[in-house]
């Protein structure tokens, strides 16, 4: 009988154990936005996450942040909003997913399809609620959501999908021209949202009897390789989904098809700007306020577990005539299309018919934050370089893009070090005694100066290989408060394995480097480990300042190298022209990776393109100059990679550029072969 009781006992104790488990472990949940006792936080902490600014995204958040303050969830009041953007790294977007689900927030919205899958995956024990848009499939995401119209999901997720028309654009595009038979696509297999899309193309155009040509890449910068190569295989038009990676380079994918005269169809409206001859696709302004009325609804104490995973696509079509009158093809555009049409460009590039402003996408419609007072920004440089000049003419056209006015909204003074690192402090030193409100700080050493001068002004930099080995932050989003820019790390990798694919001939190739420069030290190890990856060698010689690099050009020469593969530093990009000189005389080629370096006796460029990150310098000190915190600014690259080959310059040192090669690159024309 004792026996008994004590198992019953124990069967009971075990029961109550693990009831006390699994209540525990739900109250995160049950905490996370309880209303039912009435009480209600004075702010709501939310984040909100898009994957890029382009006008897609920009347009969904501000259509969330409309909802929201109409449903009277205003930042600052009953809203502590905190704004992400991994501007297209997956690696930023990644550390931010699991910033924003550590339980310092109640809410997080996501915006793209990448941004989902970050978010959900951090969040896999359900620490805050998660509400996403901008997805073409939640199902095919892989983030739980097990079917469409349903609560087949985890409890603590609520969102929308926007599943692209493909259908729809592909059925028009053959009545805008009936003899279209082979239409051409770039697409990104590592996004899933583009691969959806893209499959159901492939089903579309067997339906409709036309053939699909798929072009593959991993980054935007390959975007304009992989539409030559359609274009040879014989694609009549483009048309492009529901992909970030070739939504960022719309304009170079429309440059690239408009030289063949061929149109490119975008399910994504509003592209039509960029260039394309008709989108069919959803208004991402009202998928922005429908993801914003779900998340109003949570805070305003729904339950998310209880709403259902639904497909919602306001139609929006929009004409460029523009376009349509360079085509090589008949395409025409019916009556019918042009009545259903938001936006019309008419053949003079002027807006011909524009619905109302609601429809009108972001880009095209900004809402700018004004300024509160004259800014004085301040800019100064360690040396004055070709870089430096690309990066400023790029950070003053930036400015007057984003609608700021010098002399009206800001004052730019210019300073150099002219190489001098006590000098660089000095002014440094004079700028902060007679006010500076912001500082654009270019190369390295300028930045690492800044960094134990400047304390609290906001610093924008660029023309910067590595920010992190100057102490300027651990990660993109984890870095210092008053920082932010725009880092221009070489393509060295790019480098080396164009080395490989079009010249196997060449196996030992030298560099030269200052030890004194941290960039310049940084790019000489990533050159080394990159080509030993490719399986070249390299001899890399020090020079400290300008009056060694004379010697140390001609001893790097005097090697038994095949090719001088030039690093990005500071010396070199001044004495570019002595390294060129000395390579000559040993008639070995010159390979560099600044731009102007094919001007001055390099064979072949591969340069990251500084005029565009001043340009997107300028976009962050604009953000810093309406009111955003520098530390809610992630750092990230440039977008544009330039390839040019000088053909004399080739002949003149004996070296053979592959026909294949040619294809692909921009031949610089003021030094044709004589």
């Amino acid at each position: 009988m004792l026996q008994n009781l004590k198992r019953v006992v124990l069967s009971l104790v075990l029961l109550g154990a693990g009831a006390l488990t699994l209540l525990l472990s739900d109250l995160h949940s049950r905490d996370r936005l309880d209303n039912t006792t009435g009480e209600t936080p004075s702010q709501y902490r939310v984040a909100l996450l898009k994957h890029a600014s382009n006008p897609l995204l920009d347009e969904v958040e501000r259509g969330v942040l409309e909802q929201l303050a109409a449903a009277g969830y205003r930042d600052g009041e009953r809203l502590a909003l905190r704004r992400f953007s991994a501007e297209g790294d997956l690696p930023t977007a990644n550390a931010v997913a699991r910033q924003v689900t550590d339980g310092s927030f109640d809410m997080v919205i996501t915006i793209s399809t990448l941004s989902l899958q970050c978010v959900a995956n951090a969040n896999k024990d359900g620490r805050v609620v998660h509400v996403f848009g901008g997805v073409t499939d939640p199902v095919g995401a892989g983030v739980g959501v097990r079917r469409m119209d349903s609560v087949e999901k985890p409890s603590w997720l609520a969102g929308i999908g926007t599943f692209q028309p493909v259908e729809e654009i592909l059925r028009e595009a053959q009545r805008l021209w009936p003899d279209l038979k082979r239409v051409g696509v770039v697409w990104n297999p590592a996004e899933s949202n583009s691969e959806v899309c893209t499959r159901k193309a492939r089903e579309v155009c067997r339906t409709l009897g036309m053939e699909l040509l798929e072009a593959t890449v991993d980054q935007s910068k390959d975007v304009r390789e992989a539409a030559d190569s359609l274009i040879a295989r014989g694609a009549q038009a483009f048309w492009t989904g529901a992909d970030v990676t070739v939504l960022s380079a719309t304009a170079t994918l429309c440059e690239t098809a408009l030289k063949a005269r061929v149109p490119v169809l975008s399910n994504t409206s509003g592209q039509v700007r960029e260039g394309t001859l008709f989108d069919l696709g959803a208004n991402y302004l009202e998928v922005g306020q429908r993801i914003g009325s779900i998340a109003a609804s949570i805070l305003d104490g729904q339950d998310p577990a209880t709403m259902e995973i639904v497909n919602f696509m306001p139609e929006r079509v929009m004409l460029n005539k523009k376009v349509l009158k360079k085509m090589r093809d008949p395409w025409r555009f019916p009556d019918d299309l042009a009545a259903r049409a938001a936006l019309i460009i008419g053949e003079d590039g002027q807006v011909e018919k524009e619905a109302d402003q609601a429809t009108v996408p972001a880009a095209a419609v900004p809402t700018l934050r004004p300024l509160t007072k004259k800014w004085r920004i301040q800019e100064v440089s360690y040396l004055e370089s070709v870089m430096v000049e690309d990066a400023m003419r790029g950070f003053r056209d930036g400015l007057k893009e984003q609608g700021l006015a010098e002399g009206t909204d800001f004052t730019l003074k210019t300073l150099s070090a002219q190489g001098d690192m006590a000098t660089l402090g000095s002014l440094f030193d004079s700028t902060q005694s007679v006010g500076t409100d912001l500082y654009l700080v270019l190369s390295t050493p300028t930045l690492q100066t800044a960094l134990q001068k400047v304390r609290n002004t906001p610093l924008v930099f660029t023309v910067v290989a590595d920010p992190f080995a100057v102490g300027a932050g651990k990660s993109d989003t984890e870095h210092l408060p008053n920082v932010t820019g725009v880092y221009t790390q070489g393509p060295y990798r790019e480098m080396a394995e164009l080395l490989r694919s079009y010249f196997p001939q060449i196996k030992r190739v030298g560099t030269l480097f200052c030890p004194a420069e941290v960039n310049s030290v940084a790019n000489k190890d990533t050159l080394v480990r990159e080509a030993t990856r490719c399986g070249l060698t390299v001899e890399a010689v020090p020079a400290n300042n300008a009056g060694e690099l004379p010697d140390a050009a001609l001893s790097l020469c005097s090697r038994r190298l095949d090719a001088v593969v030039q690093i990005i530093d500071n010396l070199s990009a001044t004495g570019f022209p002595t390294i060129a000189q000395a390579a000559a005389q040993a008639r070995l080629p010159v390979f560099t990776c600044v731009s102007t370096g094919v001007e001055q006796g390099a064979v072949l460029a591969m340069a990251r393109d500084y005029y565009d990150a001043g340009h997107e310098a300028a976009v962050k000190a604009a953000r810093v100059m309406r009111g955003e915190r520098p530390a809610e600014i992630p750092f990230s690259p440039p977008t544009k990679l330039r390839r040019l080959v000088n053909l004399r310059n080739a002949q003149q040192c004996r070296l053979s550029i592959p026909a294949a090669l040619l294809k692909e690159v921009q031949v610089v024309p003021e030094n044709p072969v004589r």
